[in-house]
């Protein structure tokens, strides 16, 4: 496996879990720079504290970049997904956020409906937005969270975060603290906002 990333003493862990106890503490993250990335992907932006892959599709309506930068969904050690929803005013609309959670597990992440979920917040666009957090030890063993974001114009936007069971949990947090707290919606209808919908363009 790879090496692990190099983090500074002041790094700060949050959000620990009961689900994460047990995960293995062997480095596996490949050394690389503190070089922060930024995507422009489906009306957000948000930045990486390190170099990702290229936007590649993910299911039906999503995005994905994963580490490392040469890996396709499916055989990488962390991945940040988007998935466009339907407006509240369309179909699925009258859906909650949990249920809505709970479809994208089943249509999008071949989660099963039966796992339990933890319950965990991070800090999304200025304010704490609660999702669902699950461990699958098998086949593959994954932490995986989700989030539902509510953007102007009625548009609603999940963001799934995933790592494998070998990565550190201290670079897990890193990595998706940096993400969460660096997203932002794009003003709807600029250039950037079209270009952000038109994202295989640029791979």
């Amino acid at each position: 496996m790879r090496l692990l990333l190099t983090l500074g003493c002041s790094l700060t862990l949050l959000g620990a879990f009961p689900l994460l106890m047990g995960r293995a503490s062997e480095p596996t993250i490949q050394a690389v720079a503190l070089a922060p990335q930024r995507y422009q992907l489906l009306g957000v932006s948000f930045e990486t504290p390190f170099q990702f892959s290229p936007p590649r599709s993910f299911g039906e309506n999503g995005v994905a970049v994963v580490y490392p930068a040469n890996a396709v969904p499916g055989e990488h050690e962390l991945m940040v997904s988007l998935i466009s929803l339907p407006k509240t005013s369309e179909v699925l609309g009258g859906l909650s956020d949990q249920e809505l959670r709970s479809w994208l597990r089943f249509t999008q992440m071949d989660g099963s409906l039966a796992a339990a979920a933890g319950r965990i917040e991070r800090r999304i666009l200025g304010r704490r937005v609660r999702g669902d957090a699950f461990y699958y030890p098998t086949p593959r063993p994954i932490h995986q969270e989700l989030y539902l974001m509510h953007l102007e114009g009625g548009q609603r936007l999940a963001m799934l975060f995933e790592a494998e069971e070998q990565v550190p949990l201290p670079v897990m947090e890193q990595v998706f603290n940096h993400v969460a707290a660096s997203l932002q919606e794009l003003p709807p209808r600029s250039r950037e906002w079209k270009r952000s919908f038109e994202w295989w363009k640029n791979r």
